[in-house]
């Protein structure tokens, strides 16, 4: 804790430096201070910081971009509100299913609810399957209005029909997606320098599939989430077909069915 307090200060000043050098100024009152830490580790209270004669009292989660992190990572309440804003979106939608098609309950359905299911789903992987049954639920909450499918029935054939990927599929299709940008280096530096070609020092025939070496993790709840380690892997396991798409376009098809079929 000694040597903690120091370098959050020191990011403070280096933030209010950059700040004036770009003509900003560093609002004191809408400033945060979230201490992020394992769950599995004991939890030391965080001292508060004082910031241009404000006192800054650490919280124990905070909103970024519509994301709501927490102080342990584990996004439990930014699942619930994604499912909160989507179960909301649907009950305006099912008051108006009378009145419209099919097809315009399905445009309503991308824009107002399958948007909460998508936004930073990549942040989400790994999660326990009781934080991403939670969307799954909302998923097939959609399909049903869509279809007009009775609680009791099936749903999985209904979600296949709409060419909808299930909650895991549309996540591993979002990785996989900055993956493919990142090998082919379109995507941003800092993502592409966090993975690492695999490039054996023998000639093996395992050289000429473009894999990427899977770091070593420590924990499998926070270091499998980790983008470096699951796109890692994820990419591993795609076919080589896929890997080699001639555009962006063709390898969204081509891992589209890939995911269906698995």
């Amino acid at each position: 804790m000694s040597t903690l307090v120091p370098k959050v200060e020191q990011c403070i000043q280096e933030v209010k430096e950059w700040s004036r050098l770009n003509g900003l100024k560093l609002n004191s009152n809408k400033t945060e201070v979230l201490h992020i830490s394992s769950r599995f580790r004991l939890y030391t209270p965080f001292p508060n910081i004082e910031i241009d004669g404000t006192q800054v009292i650490p919280v124990k989660k905070a909103k970024n971009l519509g994301v709501i992190i927490d102080n342990q990572f584990t996004l439990q309440d930014y699942v619930s509100s994604k499912c909160r804003s989507a179960t909301f979106a649907l009950y305006k939608i099912n008051k108006i299913r009378p009145y419209i098609d099919k097809e315009t309950t399905e445009r309503l359905v991308h824009a107002f609810v399958m948007y909460y299911i998508d936004y930073c789903n990549s942040l989400v992987y790994g999660l326990p399957d009781t934080q991403l049954q939670k969307l799954q639920v909302i998923q097939n909450s959609a399909a049903r209005l869509i279809t007009r499918t009775k609680k009791h029935e099936s749903i999985s054939h209904i979600v296949r029909a709409l060419h909808w990927l299930p909650i895991r599929s549309r996540i591993a299709f979002k990785i996989l997606l900055l993956t493919y940008q990142c090998f082919n280096e379109l995507a941003p530096s800092y993502l592409t320098e966090l993975l690492v070609k695999y490039n054996p020092v023998r000639r093996l025939r395992s050289a000429q599939q473009d894999l990427y070496i899977v770091p070593n993790i420590s924990t499998n709840f926070y270091g499998k989430r980790s983008f470096q380690h699951a796109a890692s892997a994820l990419w591993n396991d795609i076919p080589y077909h896929i890997k080699h798409s001639s555009s962006l376009n063709t390898f969204k098809s081509s891992l589209k069915t890939h995911l269906f079929n698995n």
